[in-house]
This record gives C-alpha cells, structure tokens and sequence, in this order.
C-alpha cells in the first residue's frame, strides 16, 4: 500500500512493512512523509507560521498541462536552447557527504565515472556517495543515528523518536526557509506547498521534501504489444475479466507468467478497499478491516495456484520485476507512474506500454485507485555540516532545477554523446548513461515531477492521457503523512507480522479464515493505538 519511491520498494511494500525515507508512520501501507510532531503544535496554523512561500516556476510552457488535473505537465520536446538556471556552482569545493537510498543498481564509481567526474566540476564539490538498496534504508539509518554517521546531507529513515532524533541530529532550516526567506534558494521555492508539511515538525523546518503526489500512484502496467499480438484487450469490466486476461497471457512453454509480481494493491482496488485508511463513526478504520479483504486475498490466491503469478514474487527485487516486464515473461506488473521511464528502458523499441485502470469486482463499474503520496522522502541537512549549512542548501537548489533548464538536461540524462544521444532533436539516455547517472540524485532533491518519455515515440502522450484518466478520481489517503510515535516504534514489525499472514494465505499455506485473527493481533499489538494518534492529529488539522 504505501508509495514510496518512483517504484515500489517490493512487494511488501503492498501490505506496508515501513517506508523506508519516509518520516511517517501512518501504517498500515505507510506514507513518506511525515507531517507531524511530538508536542501537539503542528497543526495547520501552526504549519502555515513556517512553511516556504511557493513561487512557481514559469520558464517553460507545457505542451500538455497537468494543474487542472492535479497531474504534472506533459512535455513532447525538449527546448533546443535550455536556460542556465544555475550562474555559480553551489560547492565551496569541500566533499559533500551524502547518505541516501537507491531503487536502481549501484552506478560505477567515480573512477569509472565520466558523468559523476563532470557533475563533481559543476557542483563544485565532490560529492560523496554513501549509497544503500532501498529495502535495508531504515536499518543502515539506524545504525548510522547510533554512530554518528550521516554524513552531511542524508535522507531520514524510519526510526522511533523521530521528532527528537531530527532536533538532536538535524540542522533546523527555519531562520533560512521560512516564508518568504526561501527565494534566495528559488528553485526549492518551487516545490508545492503541500509537500513542505512532511518536512516540519514542532513548527521547525527540518528538511527538504521530494514531491511527488499523482505520479506515485500505483496502476497496473501491461505490454500493450503483446496483448495486441494474442487479441486481448487493454480494458477490464470485473474480477472474472483479470482472471481470464491472466490466464490467456500465461503461457509456461515460454517460460511466461501473466503477472511479473504479486497484483495485491491492483486486486484490493477491485474491491474498493480504502487506501491505507478511512474516517468512520468519529474515528479512523484500517483498511485491514474492511469486509472485502478476505475476498481478495482468495482472488491473488487463486492466481497464484493457478500459475499466473512468476513463481519468484515472494523472493525477487524491484529490478526482477522490471527484467520480467521488458522480456515479456511478466507482462503485467504493478507499478507507479514514475516507473515509466524506467520501464521502457527494458523494452525493445517494438514493445508498448497501456495502463489497464481497476475495474468493480462484480462488473459494477469502474473500481477506485489510490492516489499516491505528496511526499516521497524528505532530505535532512547533518548539524555536523551546520557551519555549511547555505552551500548545503544551494547544492539542494541545484538538484531541484526543474524541466526546460540546463541543469536538469545534464542531471537527468548525463553527458551528450556517452550518456544520451539526440534524438529527433530530444536527449535519449544510452545503456552507459542508464548505469552511470544513478547517483540518486532524484532522492536527494528534485522539482517537480515532468512528464517527459522520449525513449518512444507517444509515450508521453500515453502516460499523460492515462494519468488524466485515473489520477482526478483516485483515492487518497485521509491521513497521507501524519506521524504517529507508536506506529513509528511498532509500524514495521507488525506490519510484517500481518505482511506474513497475507503471503501465507496466497501461498495456501493458511486458509482466508485467518486474516480475521491477524488484524485483531495488529490492532491490539499497535494498530488501534496509531489510529488514535493519527486520528488526532487528522481532526486538529481540519
């Protein structure tokens, strides 16, 4: 359930085993950002005291704008002269220590590096990466809390106490970002006001959020290529339509399972489950709860005695599934919307991608989707790096140039002719540029999300109109962000407990029957405490 990264983080992540960066802990199906404190004082007015004046960027006009959708703005070209956003380099030439996660393989070193060299020259400091696989992030933060070693920029981690950890250990950015003391740092101005609500905490600014928002929504992507191919369709009217899909597109003498991964949050969407949680009688339900989860664990079940799911799901990683996608042994798989640049990058230039939107599992309709979180991490400056703390937000200024500048076309797509190619006048990333530019800068700081897909032809135009499609109805989450101290503490283990229960029962190891028990355990390990806290913090803010 929770959305935490331009991709999920596995799939535990459908039953919300903890994010990772995130700051909060709004379990079940966790959030990333974390919008409150400990002391009862961030509430709405509180928030609204000491968040950043927004000031939109205007240097680049959509070919398809996204506000009136609540979606980002699409582009088909990149501008041929791009603007230098950026006149000074940000660095005062000292290493920059930067602690982060990553969805993506581990780039070559610096050594073997010719765009990590070049981004080191127009930074103006050596950037030092200390690099960790987004599924072990809150364990590696852990550790390094404990001993002192964050570095000087670090994302934040799932950790207990957090509110005290980030007074203790973090630089509070207040007295530089507040109000309108942003703009001297304008491309951080840029980042929507919704998003700085994960970033303050007892009326402090703690750090710099990445939004997200829409493009975080998870849908279930489909090799649109291949169901042309068999005569099947890109549209589902119930539950018996995606059995039949799955069924038509498993075929074992090629070694190919309909599903890549476990379609857990696709087939809860089927059974308009709520995302993560809903409002009730005066006070806040799990969606764990609801009636209609016990039918659809016995619909993934069913799949997966069936054969239609890759027998590897309950062992693989995020790249394993995207490998699936591309070869076409796993052509569908669930993903968010960020995920498609990524996804084409596995694809032949033959392959297509459709976005096949949740149909009601009776055939009554349309079913819903979640939206994704405004949020995906926010980024802390290290008070050992406080003397630095303004050549720490420049270079945050600087990875948040947004779409149209010089800066982003070199951030995003590397050195021309080794890391991209230009192709019908747009920057097309090489296998070498693919591998060398995952610095996880994007988790670091980035503006706001562009919808720009020149690797295929119409994909951007593909992604935009699905997006438009789905994203104004979806579902959020009542509390998307809100911290609670119990879920921060217990959050993951009893998430996991229940995560467990759920893989037993698709795996037939326990019968549908024993959900039920399983969430009275949460709630009583945890769950209904979380519920309060975050239930109060939901009614101050109205």
């Amino acid at each position: 359930m929770p959305k935490f990264d331009s991709q999920p983080l596995s799939r535990r992540t459908l039953l919300g085993t903890g994010a990772a960066l995130g700051l909060s802990a709004t379990v079940p199906g966790c959030s990333n950002a974390g919008r409150g404190g400990a002391s009862g004082s961030n509430d709405s007015a509180a928030k609204a005291k000491v968040r950043p004046a927004y000031v939109r960027y205007d240097g680049v006009k959509a070919d398809l704008p996204g506000e009136q959708y609540g979606i980002p703005d699409g582009f088909l070209r990149y501008p041929a002269d791009p603007v230098q956003a950026i006149t000074q380099p940000p660095g005062d030439g000292k290493p920059i220590e930067v602690m982060t996660s990553t969805n993506t393989p581990i780039p070559p070193s610096v050594a073997q590096n010719a765009f990590w060299q070049q981004f080191n020259e127009r930074v103006g400091s050596p950037v030092r990466l200390n690099l960790t696989p987004s599924v072990d992030y809150s364990q590696k933060f852990a550790t390094a809390v404990a001993g002192g070693k964050l570095g000087d920029i670090f994302s934040i981690g799932n950790i207990p106490q957090k509110p005290q950890m980030l007074a203790a250990k973090a630089v509070d950015l207040t007295p530089h970002l507040a109000g309108d003391k942003i703009k001297k740092y304008p491309y951080l101005a840029n980042l929507p006001e919704t998003s700085w609500n994960a970033a303050i905490f007892d009326s402090k600014i703690y750090g710099i959020p990445i939004p997200r928002g829409a493009i975080s929504t998870e849908v279930l992507y489909a090799r649109k290529d291949i169901l042309d191919a068999q005569g099947l369709p890109a549209e589902l009217k119930s539950a018996d339509d995606f059995v039949e899909l799955c069924k038509a597109l498993t075929d074992k003498r090629k070694n190919r399972f309909a599903l890549a991964d476990l379609p857990t949050a696709y087939v809860r969407n089927m059974f308009g489950i709520p995302n993560t949680w809903k409002e009730a009688d005066g006070k806040l339900v799990s969606s764990f709860e609801d009636p209609a989860q016990e039918e659809a664990l016995a619909l993934v079940q069913k799949l997966w005695k069936s054969g239609y799911i890759h027998p590897e799901a309950f062992t693989s990683q995020n790249q394993d599934r995207k490998t699936r996608f591309g070869n076409g042994t796993g052509p569908l798989v669930v993903a968010t919307f960020s995920g498609w640049p990524t996804y084409l990058q596995t694809m032949d230039q033959e392959a297509e991608i459709a976005i096949i939107a949740p149909p009601a599992h009776d055939g009554s309709g349309p079913g819903h989707t979640w939206l994704g979180a405004p949020t995906l991490s926010v980024t802390a400056i290290s008070k050992s790096a406080e003397d630095r703390v303004e050549t720490m937000l420049a270079y945050l200024n600087y990875l948040a140039t947004p779409f149209g500048t010089s800066e982003y076309l070199f951030r995003k797509y590397g050195i021309k002719g080794i890391d991209h190619q230009v192709r019908d006048g747009d920057p097309v990333l090489t296998k070498k540029g693919f591998s060398e530019t995952q610095l996880a800068l994007q988790y670091q700081a980035d503006g706001p999300w562009a919808i720009f897909l020149p690797e295929r032809k119409g994909s951007t135009e593909s992604c935009f109109n699905a997006m438009k499609e789905i994203c104004p109805k979806a579902l959020p989450n009542p509390v998307d962000g809100m911290y609670s101290e119990t879920g921060s503490r217990k959050g993951a283990q009893i998430n996991r407990d229940i995560s467990t229960v759920s893989d037993d029962i698709i795996q037939g190891r326990k019968p549908v029957s024993d959900w039920a028990q399983a969430v009275k355990k949460w709630k009583s390990a945890g769950g209904d405490k979380i519920a309060e806290e975050l239930y109060a913090q939901y009614k101050s803010s109205r």
